[in-house]
């Protein structure tokens, strides 16, 4: 549910480095510069907001990669261990 939230997250940030390149490349020179240097600050934020939350969705992938690996050992080993009584023992040529 997280993964989705996250995502979600960082749509809504580039969405709104989007909205605000638009206000910028849409509106005249009336702008003062004031005003323009505070609109490409937000659109700064905005599109660092999104690459810290890209890097964490990074972070997620490569942990859920590792877990997944992890997994698919654990499954192939399985098939390698044979159980007496309360152990287990691995099957080799003995």
């Amino acid at each position: 549910m997280t993964d989705i939230t996250v995502i979600s997250a960082i749509l809504a940030s580039v969405k709104a480095a989007t909205d605000i390149a638009k206000l910028i490349k849409d509106s005249d020179l009336s702008l003062e510069k004031a005003e323009l240097k505070l609109r490409l600050a937000d659109l700064i934020s905005t599109l660092a907001n999104a690459k810290i939350q890209i890097t964490e969705i990074q972070e997620l992938l490569a942990t859920k990669d590792a877990c997944i690996q992890e997994l698919e050992e654990a499954f192939q080993t399985k098939d390698k261990l044979v159980r007496v009584r309360d152990a287990y023992y691995e099957l080799d040529d003995s």
